[in-house]
């Protein structure tokens, strides 16, 4: 028995044991005994190897996923999928979990995670049986890069497929390569036999049976597919139109974003055998009856409306003319009365930026995500820019993959020129190409010779520079060969030598280094002897082939032709940027320098699983581009966070504005793909922070009343002198002095633990309870904002005389935390927002309240600098006044100048707001005391303001916080 086989009974065995709840190291030990004693040739099957193939099978975990749903989504609290599944034969399903359990060797979390969010998927968009409902569903898939969104797509088409879906349409990238890869995988995983047409005429018609077809293959598994995996296999109207019996079954295209190709299929669509016979004519043509499912891989690319949109006012013009890919996928979608648009990338900056009104008569609305955003969750063992830059670590350990290489003008200049000609390979990629032959020995060394490897040498992206290169590269490989063939190895001089160098010096280093640090990622890490590496290098150079991957090129990867293994150096440009898969990927060699954060995201093939041999991975590039991968991918994790603190605020994807770290030096997408997007600068340093909207529900601010009264409970008996140690001339005695409550020296985790109970509006922009927690966590870190003094508004005694109310509600103090606070803060211009679900308030805070904290000394500079203020007033030209009638511009001012030697402290005031003189709350319960917060920071001697480049949904929010 092969080791496969024994490795597929193996984990079969270890998964019946795991089910009986015995943990990982038992039932390891248990399998491999077993497999010793019980299976042919299992005797010779090495322990470590095994054990190390059970952990990644059987023990990998996935996070959870994220969902922000549309309005429709949350009011109607879409189940309908969910409550037919069960009834479903699922036979597309099942056959394809079947495959990837048995064929494909994958964990369980990782299926069942599968099954889950692409069942949430179904409930967000409508039933497809129900065909003839008007239904327009859109939703956006964020995934990793090289994580596995094609499985994800592949999952949810074959779910859709059982759901009742009678078309699906995918959009399969840009390139005839990336739509043959996925052409060729839906082949394999959703309709079990190879699309090819000169393969099927071969056979008299017959299709090939290849992947879930060997597992099963019946008349109800069958769809018609309209494309094949040939190079001339997309879409042709000619050979459709030629097709007039459906036989029932549903339809597949598998299309790449082509303008011509795209407007054949619309074409097509309007008058072919598919869909003329539901074509509607109710003032513009209209199929109904049939639903349609669209799936867009690599959405930012090409599906994004780069053309303008607006006048030069920003206004929406009504008849805007869209980019050309743009308009004919909108035209398409928009023929379909019952349709579901889902885009998948792994890099959404210019999806975010999409604009969520606009749109046409012709072609409709954009595609903007307004139904569902989806954050797929991620496999612990993959690897990607947080695990890469160690941004998801406390202890500061980075993998250490990454080596320094410059530009070099005899190779590929920094700026480099269509033509150009390189004379030799620099040494760094000498010595990046013994370093994917040792990675390669090493990896046979481990038992995976049967498997692919990769290296990529992506330098420019000029076709024309591919070819001399890649000539260079197999010149360079065959020196190799017989320096090694002929070179005596213990010669220091030889190139034998120089691999063992690199070995000892870096290879043996960084494998203990991710033993040590990283072993849930790498594993054990197994270094055999240099002599075993040697001999393994001259296998690896027999099978090493050197390939040319871009447009021009007739080179291929075709790596399911190999099923032995293929072992490659692939030299390319843009075609290697985006969806392509390097299987096997060890070594990279990258000089483009990209200034866009998705171009250059994309271009990380590095990113994705490494089984086995993450300690063997190289990155060789230059310090500005590792930088700037490393700002991408914090970029990138804060918008994830976004995602995360939506998710959390139950906030959906129309009403939240999105926002992306930008960078001095980089873009975060074509300016042509963010039109309706805006520059903002986000930092509390020398700010206030107060609570101006409140979410319209009753538990909101029960949460909210509960979070103030374990706070002060927390904070024990307030402090009774505290103005009047303060300030002594203004307070000597208790006359005229507010009676607000006071807690000095609260320590910074007090407030951020309080930040985490506090509940802030989901549409608040700036006032962000877990905005404002990660700031002072930031801070602290630094020593800044580790103390705090906490108020309590109080306004003391009612006044009978000033309000007015009910004959039935009663005259009462309020009280919280067994603390009286009178009637609460009085402000003007409450309201109730139906559009947004939210109740609207003016500003909390006076500059009085903002000074609370200040004692005798500092409130005379206060005056002092408010004078001064007001006498260049007339230089100004626009001055804003809080309710007191005190200058707010002013007011920064004077807070930078008093508060610049005090970074570690903070000011927070709670305000128990009058719920019965500000109409946005009359209608509150008795019990209910809404209570709002403002905190003051000061300037932060660490702080680095973050600029953000934010949506036109962020903007108008932010916009609302001014005009109230």
């Amino acid at each position: 028995m092969d080791r496969d086989a024994i490795a597929r009974i193996a984990v079969e065995y270890c998964w019946s044991l795991k089910e009986k709840e015995i943990d990982f190291e038992k039932a390891a030990a248990q399998t491999i005994e077993f497999v010793k004693n019980s299976l042919p040739g299992g005797s010779d099957v090495d322990d470590k190897w095994l054990k190390e193939h059970l952990r990644l099978s059987i023990t990998q975990e996935v996070s959870d996923y994220l969902m922000l749903q549309g309005e429709d989504q949350q009011r109607e609290k879409h189940k309908w999928w969910t409550e037919q599944k069960d009834q479903n034969s699922m036979l597309h399903w099942n056959r394809w979990r079947s495959y990837l359990t048995k064929e494909k060797k994958w964990s369980q979390p990782v299926i069942e995670s599968l099954d889950e969010t692409t069942d949430k998927i179904l409930d967000a968009i409508d039933d497809p049986k129900q065909n003839s409902l008007l239904s327009d569903r859109r939703g956006l898939v964020l995934g990793y890069v090289q994580s596995g969104k094609t499985a994800h797509y592949t999952g949810l088409i074959n779910k859709a497929l059982d759901a009742g879906f009678q078309l699906i349409i995918v959009l399969a990238g840009m390139h005839d390569s990336l739509r043959m890869q996925t052409q060729a995988r839906l082949d394999e995983e959703v309709f079990g036999c190879d699309s090819s047409t000169e393969l099927a005429i071969k056979n008299g018609m017959l299709r090939e049976q290849i992947g879930v077809g060997k597992l099963a293959f019946s008349e109800q598994l069958m769809v018609n597919m309209y494309t094949d995996r040939s190079k001339k296999g997309d879409f042709k109207k000619s050979q459709a139109n030629k097709i007039h019996l459906l036989g029932g079954r549903p339809s597949v295209f598998i299309v790449k974003k082509n303008a011509t190709i795209l407007r054949n299929l619309h074409q097509f669509f309007r008058t072919g055998n598919l869909t003329k016979d539901h074509l509607l004519k109710q003032g513009k043509a209209l199929i109904a009856n049939i639903s349609m499912l669209m799936i867009d891989d690599e959405a930012d690319q090409a599906s994004v409306n780069t053309k303008e949109i607006s006048d030069a006012n920003g206004n929406i013009l009504p008849e805007y003319e869209p980019s050309r890919v743009n308009a004919e996928i909108r035209r398409i979608y928009n023929l379909f009365s019952n349709k579901a648009y889902v885009g998948y990338t792994a890099t959404p900056y210019a999806n975010i930026f999409i604009h969520d009104e606009a749109g046409t008569e012709k072609y409709g609305k954009e595609l903007f995500p307004k139904d569902f955003i989806l954050c797929l969750p991620k496999p612990d063992n993959y690897i990607g820019p947080a695990e890469f830059f160690g941004l998801n670590r406390n202890d500061g350990e980075t993998m250490c993959l990454i080596r320094e290489v410059q530009y070099d003008d005899l190779f590929v200049p920094a700026k480099v020129k269509n033509g150009h000609v390189p004379e030799c390979l620099p040494e760094t990629l000498v010595d990046a190409i013994g370093a994917f032959l040792i990675s390669s020995s090493i990896r046979f060394a481990r038992k995976q010779d049967n498997e692919h490897m990769s290296m990529l040498i992506h330098a420019v992206r000029f076709t024309s520079v591919h070819h001399e290169i890649k000539d260079l590269v197999v010149r360079k490989i065959n020196n190799i060969k017989n320096r090694l063939r002929y070179e005596d190895a213990a010669d220091p001089s030889s190139f034998a030598a120089r691999l063992k160098s690199l070995w000892a010096d870096d290879f043996v280093e960084t494998s203990t280094h991710l033993c040590k640090y990283f072993f849930d990622l790498a594993g054990g890490c197994n270094m055999p002897e240099w002599p075993v590496i040697l001999k393994g290098i001259s296998e690896v150079l027999e099978k090493l082939e050197v390939l040319e991957v871009n447009g021009v090129s007739d080179d291929e990867l075709k790596y399911k032709d190999y099923p032995d293994g293929r072992i490659v150096i692939a030299v390319g440009g843009d075609k290697l940027s985006r969806g392509l898969t390097l299987e096997g990927l060890s070594i990279s060699y990258f000089l483009r320098a990209s200034t866009f954060y998705d171009t250059l995201m994309q271009m990380g093939r590095w990113f994705g699983y490494r089984p086995g041999y993450l300690d063997l991975c190289r990155l060789y590039t230059t310090p500005t581009l590792a930088e700037w991968f490393g700002h991408i991918a914090v970029a990138t994790e804060e918008l994830r966070g976004e995602l995360f603190n939506m998710d959390r605020r139950q906030a959906v994807p129309k009403e939240y504005g999105l926002k992306v770290l930008t960078h001095s030096d980089l873009h975060i997408a074509a300016a042509n793909k963010m039109q309706a997007s805006f520059e903002m600068q986000e930092d509390y340093s020398n700010k206030i922070s107060e609570t101006t909207k409140f979410e319209d529900n009753e538990d909101f601010f029960r949460e909210n009343q509960n979070a103030v009264e374990h706070l002060i409970k927390q904070l024990g008996p307030p402090n009774e002198d505290y103005l009047r140690q303060k300030r002594p001339s203004k307070y000597a005695n208790s006359a005229g002095m507010p009676k607000h409550y006071f807690w000095e020296k609260v320590d910074g985790v007090t407030i951020c633990n309080f930040l985490s109970e506090y509940k802030t509006a989901r549409n608040a922009p700036r006032a962000n309870s877990l905005h404002l927690k990660e700031y002072i966590l930031k801070q602290m870190s630094k020593n800044g904002l580790t103390e705090w003094t906490v108020c309590l508004i109080n306004v003391d005694e009612i006044d009978q005389q000033q309000i007015k109310i009910d004959d039935d509600q009663q005259q009462v103090n309020m009280e919280i935390g067994e603390l009286l606070i009178g009637r609460g803060v009085k402000r003007a211009r409450g309201s109730r927002s139906e559009k947004k679900g939210a109740k609207a308030f003016g500003r909390l805070l006076t500059q009085e309240h903002e000074y609370l904290d200040f004692d005798d000394d500092q409130m005379k500079r206060v005056a002092e600098l408010r004078a001064q203020a007001s006498s260049i007033s007339g230089k100004r030209t626009k001055i804003l006044k809080d309710s007191t009638g005190a200058d707010w511009e002013a007011a920064a001012y004077i807070r930078s100048e008093l508060r610049k030697n005090q970074p570690h402290r903070g000011l927070m005031l709670i305000y128990p707001i009058d719920k019965f003189t500000n109409n946005a709350f009359e209608n509150l319960s008795s019990d209910i005391i809404p209570i709002g917060i403002g905190l003051v920071f000061p300037p932060s001697h660490h702080s680095t303001p973050g600029n953000y480049r934010v949506n036109n949904v962020f903007r108008d929010l932010e916009k609302e916080d001014e005009q109230e």
